[in-house]
């Protein structure tokens, strides 16, 4: 955590970096082809349960690429409507953002579109619809950016979280798109599970029952390993967590894995088979995750101040933005909820720091999704990434609609 007369200049390697990833000769290979589809909806549900897929799934494939390397998708829409793609928490070219009327046209039926792109930061992301009722009815899947050396844990366990009807409070958890499924690990092994949340409203907490696993990242950024209070993690609709733990039980022990804010319920079961591995020192603090190229300074005296009122919107073709900042400045932004009820607020294309409510100080992790409540919030970050960048902002826990309002970094 620093104060403002700790951070005396900003830097712009995050921006460097970018830039230079940009800069690579684009790949040759051809594209992974991702099919929009419509699925039919279950018997019983609402409109808004999952009628769409990506490749006929839900979730969608789950897609890998190292950190730097070039992903390239083609996105086909056979849907009856119009669709595009984000890929949340990526700081990548503008142009790539998918949110369409803003940085690309809508991809209308029958047609494609090609996503190419060369993530600077290696973690856990996730791709969906740009359209919330979309990713609502199923388009969406996991994103994972490898890292260039290796890391402390023997394998990925991804637990992607959904809904089967979105519209309806009671609805049960899906893990990685079914209900409480078994998971089989093995004795011995250190897991990284890559929880994502992608319920679009619902705010969770996430537990391995028996089991306290560490902390090693945030929404895609790495972070001091730490123990969570209680074992549990919590995640707003669209936040991602990185857990280590050791599978340290015998063979046949079975971990409920549990997730919900007030009435905690079974999602999974993580069931140990027999194992070849020695097991490790449980308790053993793992490596950090390496780190990734984010601005090591925020100039916050310098800094531009802006605030957006959450629940206000406007077209995203609107011809100006809510605020214009030069590229490498520091940006101070206020968060204001009249409306009283939480909402989850998503950021594009930059990852923030949350500040601290009684000095200037921030939060020691970086988020692109944070819920904010009727006090509101602070946060900040480097514009190191030009183009125009859509703030989203959703009612957490019910029904509603999206707001958006969108800032440029010249």
């Amino acid at each position: 955590m620093l104060s403002r007369r700790h951070v005396i200049g900003a830097t712009v390697a995050g921006a460097w970096c970018i830039s230079s990833a940009r800069a690579q000769p684009k790949s040759s290979t051809p594209p992974r082809t991702l099919h929009a589809r419509a699925r039919g909806a279950a018997a019983g549900t609402s409109g808004k349960a999952l009628r769409f897929g990506y490749d006929d799934t839900v979730p969608g494939p789950v897609l890998r690429v190292k950190q730097g390397e070039e992903l390239h998708v083609q996105l086909i829409n056979d849907l009856p409507e119009p669709t595009s793609v984000h890929w949340s928490g990526v700081r990548l070219s503008n142009i790539m953002d998918g949110v369409a009327g803003l940085t690309q046209p809508s991809v209308e039926p029958g047609r494609s579109f090609d996503y190419r792109f060369r993530p600077p930061d290696a973690g856990t992301f996730y791709y969906r619809a740009n359209s919330a009722g979309q990713a609502d009815s199923g388009l969406y899947g996991a994103l994972l950016v490898e890292e260039q050396e290796p890391v402390d844990a023997d394998r990925d366990v991804v637990l992607m979280l959904g809904t089967a009807d979105a519209a309806e409070p009671r609805a049960p958890l899906l893990v990685n798109g079914a209900v409480q499924p078994d998971i089989p690990i093995a004795v011995g092994e250190r897991l990284r599970i890559r929880v994502i949340n992608a319920t679009g409203v619902r705010g969770l907490s996430f537990k391995v029952q028996a089991h306290t696993p560490w902390v090693m990242a945030i929404d895609g950024q790495p972070v001091e390993p730490f123990l969570p209070n209680d074992g549990r993690a919590g995640l707003a609709p669209g936040n991602r967590v990185d857990l280590f733990f050791d599978a340290a039980g015998a063979a046949g022990v079975v971990a409920p894995v549990l997730a919900g804010i007030r009435d905690e319920a079974p999602i999974a079961r993580l069931v140990y088979q027999a194992g070849s591995r020695p097991p490790r020192r449980v308790g053993l603090q793992p490596r950090p995750l390496p780190s990734n190229p984010l601005p090591a300074r925020i100039d916050l005296g310098n800094a531009l101040r802006a605030a957006m009122t959450i629940g206000a919107s406007r077209a995203v073709s609107a011809a100006a933005p809510i605020f214009s900042v030069s590229r490498g400045r520091g940006v101070n932004l206020a968060l204001q909820n009249p409306s009283g009820p939480p909402h989850v607020v998503h950021v594009h294309g930059h990852h923030f720091r949350l500040l601290d409510r009684l000095d200037d100080g921030w939060k020691p992790y970086w988020l692109d999704t944070l819920v904010v409540g009727e006090m509101g919030e602070r946060i900040a970050f480097v514009a190191d990434n030009p183009g125009k960048w859509l703030i989203e902002s959703r009612p957490l826990d019910r029904d509603g609609p999206v707001a958006a309002v969108w800032f440029a970094v010249t």
